[in-house]
């Protein structure tokens, strides 16, 4: 039997053969303990890359704490430790690095900035420059190069819910509201790494639409342990404070 908790990483990185990453989504879609898990490993690495900046200082330290949870998760196994054991290391490698963030003040609220788009390999070798050229013009704001990018391998692969993804947040970046809620709404609905993230976007672009109610059904989904769980919570309130002065 396959090892699926394994093989996260690379199921993030984009790494895996087209055949496992298949296998790993079927188990995902059933697995609710490896959803979480490769939740959190995604939560972590998007923590990393947002406040360290430098991509090399961010790979550095992603390989070093995936080594230490290798170790630790072989250890905990041999000793026949209950699952939750795995949280422990990413859990605090996240919380010294929130609190370095918060001391260093990068806590200001901007609900609508995007995230990096991650350059890595995805299928084959043609993809993989179609969408190296589509994480360019995404992380260099043309989010029209950007959607347009996307869209063709969309087309090409429906199965790959991080292209739909990101073309999502490239109609949100270039203020198509309603295109991000369309490409965006299934994503939210299903049950990759992307959902939570996703649907705090689709209460970002629903606000911009003044849809606030649908915005904060939207904010209020989205998990407090996600990456965007902080931010969601405080829209909503920010939402429910605006919809209560209308009133």
């Amino acid at each position: 039997m396959d090892n699926y908790f394994e093989q996260i990483q690379d199921y993030l990185d984009g790494t895996l053969s087209p055949e496992d990453r298949r296998r790993f989504e079927e188990e995902l879609a059933r697995n609710a303990d490896l959803r979480m898990e490769t939740d959190h490993q995604r939560m972590l690495g998007e923590t990393l890359r947002k406040r360290l900046g430098a991509e090399h200082q961010v790979s550095a330290l992603t390989a070093t704490l995936k080594d230490v949870s290798d170790q630790h998760f072989s250890r905990a196994a041999k000793k026949g430790r209950p699952g939750l054991v795995r949280w422990l290391i990413p859990l605090a490698a996240a919380a010294c690095l929130l609190v370095v963030s918060n001391w260093l003040g990068w806590f200001a609220t901007d609900y609508e900035a995007l995230p990096t788009m991650q350059v890595s390999a995805t299928r084959g070798a043609d993809q993989d420059e179609h969408y190296r050229q589509a994480a360019e013009a995404y992380n260099g704001a043309d989010y029209s190069l950007s959607a347009d990018l996307l869209s063709d391998l969309v087309s090409q692969d429906t199965g790959v819910v991080r292209y739909r993804y990101y073309l999502g947040l490239s109609y949100l970046g270039n203020d198509d509201y309603e295109q991000a809620l369309d490409v965006l709404g299934p994503v939210a609905d299903g049950p990759s790494v992307f959902a939570d993230d996703a649907r705090y976007f689709l209460a970002v672009a629903s606000w911009r639409l003044g849809k606030v109610d649908e915005a904060v059904r939207h904010a209020e989904k989205v998990s407090p342990t996600s990456d965007y769980g902080k931010k969601a919570e405080k829209l909503a309130e920010l939402l429910l404070k605006d919809l209560k002065k209308r009133r």
